[in-house]
């Protein structure tokens, strides 16, 4: 199966989507730490193009903004994100401010006229004004944030569908438990899945296999069977993943086995039948491979 370009978009919005709230968590840290630089935050937010809220804006344009296809959760979300993009698009000037000018105004006051010292005087309290905006702005697009990743919740149940999602989940489990918590993270599988976690990991491994890295499928299909021993589809397709993954490491042998234990069980035949022709056409390459190493032997 392959993905369509929708489908790619979806994920790509999701990726940077957890992107932003992380950077964003990264900046907050460095604020707190007193560690917080204008280059810190260029990674959050520019108007170049160059961060991931930048593109994660335009992403939302581009995909609903316009669209008549786009549900009211997307429309949602198109405008939380850009109020979210102005919003610190003002942080980072503020930041600016007090990168740039701050360290200007330690001016020995002797050395300046009257009107010189009326305008660095206003300066250092625009700095003073700058940091309380800072961190009010840090303060908004936080909550702004949270905002954000329960209306992305909603969006990656909406995208359940989605071939590539299952997989995206897998391989980012970790950012998505930072961002709901353990519990957080069950209740979602939950919302999209009838079997949670179980069947996250068969819908990846399928993902996987049909992409063709038997490797990593063989091992989550593996994972499943340990899960669920009653598992007779996820057995097959071990079994059948491990004997493409073999073969390509030039395991010959090891690979004929588990076609041959594929082949033979007794399992749903209209299933059986998707992957049946690929294991007779592998057994007959297998047989060939045999053969040339038997002579060379």
């Amino acid at each position: 199966m392959r993905p369509t370009n929708l489908e790619k978009k979806q994920i790509d919005l999701v990726k940077e989507s957890i992107c932003v709230y992380e950077k964003c968590m990264e900046c907050r840290g460095l604020f707190n730490a007193g560690q917080l630089g204008f280059t810190n935050i260029e990674d959050f937010v520019d108007d170049r193009g160059k961060s991931c809220l930048y593109r994660l804006k335009e992403m939302c344009h581009e995909l609903f903004r316009n669209s008549d296809d786009a549900g009211y959760r997307e429309k949602l979300y198109d405008i939380t994100v850009g109020y979210i993009f102005h919003e610190a698009m003002k942080m980072r000037e503020n930041l600016y401010q007090l990168e740039y000018y701050k360290p200007h105004c330690d001016i020995a006051f002797h050395n300046l006229t009257e009107k010189e010292r009326k305008v660095v005087h206003e300066i250092s309290i625009m700095i003073k004004k700058a940091e309380v905006r800072l961190r009010e702005g840090l303060k908004e697009t936080r909550t702004l944030l949270n905002e954000l990743v329960g209306q992305l919740r909603d969006l990656i149940i909406a995208y359940r569908s989605n071939y590539l999602l299952p997989r995206f989940i897998f391989e980012n489990e970790k950012s998505l438990v930072r961002i709901y918590g353990k519990k957080g993270f069950r209740e979602l599988l939950g919302a999209m899945y009838k079997d949670g976690r179980l069947l996250l990991y068969f819908n990846a491994a399928q993902s996987y296999l049909e992409s063709e890295y038997y490797e990593i499928a063989r091992k989550l299909f593996q994972k499943i069977t340990r899960l669920d021993s009653k598992n007779r589809e996820a057995l097959f397709l071990y079994r059948y993943a491990s004997a493409f993954n073999f073969y390509f490491k030039n395991m010959f042998t090891k690979a004929m086995m588990f076609a041959e234990i594929a082949l033979s069980m007794n399992i749903d035949d209209a299933m059986k039948k998707h992957y049946r022709e690929a294991l007779h056409k592998l057994l007959t390459d297998l047989k060939g491979e045999i053969k040339k190493k038997k002579k060379k032997a």
